[in-house]
């Protein structure tokens, strides 16, 4: 039996699939894999899109050696103040409107979606402190050639500094969703590996410098090769995990959210 038990189906089933994220949170099941989310045609849009930032992201980037870059700003690597990351919210989420209206906007067509694989439940990003408005919802990644990220277990975030407010909203473990937009010629895969963080998460913390990574060669690895258009949803807190270098000169784009249940179970927040 594999580490990973993954639900695959079409996003036209998901009304068919109502437990689907709550059965993910649970750990009955580790991912879900939603296909046709967007056809093959409207991702070439969007990407031909992003890469002349037509909508006018903000941008902003991975640490050096990533070789990435993100339209919007990752929470993660946020200054704890946070008045960057919320002077940015406005100009981004007007960007997000205008780039996703030709195709039914970003919250109907993702988080609607979301929303369906979990019994209905409200999805959408939480409130920020005090006046800030709501954080971003998501954030849009470019890798290009030789671009990665290191393993590493998403529950890591929630100890760090740009966390302080957002840890009083949430509870338990941070799942996430990838949306693939486009492929790297070779490489750029999501790969999953069969360690959980409750005996390996001291192992990986701040791995996300230029120091020399930990050997996962032992473990057992699920890679996600998924067509343009696909969401792969995963229990991204408790499973290490990491994107292999992109190999060749067309860039990995992607949308990706962090999320968690609300403290008061009745939501669940998404965040970039």
């Amino acid at each position: 039996m594999t580490f990973l038990r993954t639900v695959s189906l079409d996003a036209s089933e998901a009304a068919a699939h109502g437990t689907a994220l709550s059965r993910l949170r649970a750990d009955d099941e580790q991912a879900v894999v939603v296909r046709n989310v967007f056809s093959a045609e409207v991702c070439a849009a969007i990407v031909a899109d992003l890469e002349a930032n037509r909508p006018g992201f903000p941008a902003t980037s991975f640490p050096a050696p990533f070789r990435s870059s993100f339209y919007g700003m990752n929470l993660n690597l946020a200054d704890p103040s946070l008045r960057a990351y919320f002077e940015m919210v406005p100009s981004f989420s007007r960007s997000l409107a205008a780039l996703m209206a030709p195709y039914g906007g970003f919250e109907a067509r993702v988080l609607r979606l979301l929303s369906a694989l979990d019994g209905g439940r409200p999805y959408g990003a939480p409130p920020g402190p005090g006046s800030a408005g709501s954080y971003m919802v998501t954030t849009f990644r470019s890798h290009r050639e030789g671009g990665y990220i290191p393993p590493h277990f998403d529950n890591e975030q929630r100890i760090r500094p740009s966390y302080e407010h957002l840890e009083t909203l949430i509870d338990g473990d941070i799942f996430s969703f990838v949306l693939t937009l486009s492929r790297a010629e070779q490489g750029g895969m999501l790969e999953v590996f069969d360690a959980k963080s409750e005996a390996w998460s001291a192992r990986f913390q701040n791995r996300d410098r230029p120091v020399p990574k930990p050997d996962v060669a032992a473990f057992a690895r699920h890679a996600f090769d998924v067509e343009p258009g696909t969401i792969v949803l995963l229990r991204s807190g408790r499973f290490l995990h990491h994107v292999s270098p992109v190999i060749g000169t067309t860039r990995r784009w992607t949308a990706c959210s962090f999320m968690a249940e609300s403290r008061e179970r009745d939501r669940v927040h998404c965040w970039g």
